[in-house]
């Protein structure tokens, strides 16, 4: 269990047992974030609680990377999460990546998400990662800024698609992942 710097919440492992919880969360995220910057049957697929928490389930029965996801809870609400693995594309020019980081709008500014990359920057460096990647769509500029603010630099741009659907992204890099750690 880690307490973020500014002492608001705890940061630690997922457990299957929160699957439920980070499916409303991650299924809240996206209805908070992508409004505008997906196509509305996207958006409507991946704001569905129920499939989000199914999703969830799955991927904690069988995580990409024993301790790879880890949660930010406060009183015991999921705030927020990392997700981290192997590189699954070998565009992202990384052995590491971040699958997935996100927060709800209520829980941003607080540092909670430097405090997840964080934890997760030590998963992969335990794994034998040293640096790892993110996709981020250009569309997310929020993204886009907070990447760059943690020190990635912007990597391959690509076209990646969910379903059947074209959405352009970009990688974004931290190539010495030591450096998230201070």
């Amino acid at each position: 269990m880690i307490r973020p710097a500014d002492g608001g919440g705890i940061l630690r492992p997922a457990l299957p047992a929160d699957a439920p919880a980070l499916g409303e969360m991650h299924a809240q995220s996206w209805a908070e974030t992508y409004p505008g910057l997906v196509p509305d049957d996207l958006l409507a697929e991946m704001t569905d609680p129920a499939r989000r928490r199914a999703a969830w389930a799955r991927n904690l029965a069988q995580p990409l990377l024993p301790g790879g996801t880890l949660v930010a809870e406060d009183a015991g609400q999921v705030l927020g999460f990392v997700s981290v693995c192997a590189a699954r594309d070998p565009a992202l020019g990384t052995p590491g990546e971040v699958s997935g980081l996100y927060l709800l709008r209520a829980a941003q500014g607080r540092g909670l998400g430097r405090a997840l990359l964080g934890a997760g920057a030590r998963v992969l460096l335990a794994a034998g990662h040293g640096a790892a990647a993110a996709w981020a769509l250009d569309a997310n500029a929020r993204a886009a800024g907070f990447y760059a603010a943690t020190g990635a630099r912007r990597g391959t741009s690509q076209t990646g698609w969910h379903g059947g659907l074209a959405l352009a992204e970009t990688a974004w890099v931290w190539p010495d992942l030591r450096l998230l750690l201070g």
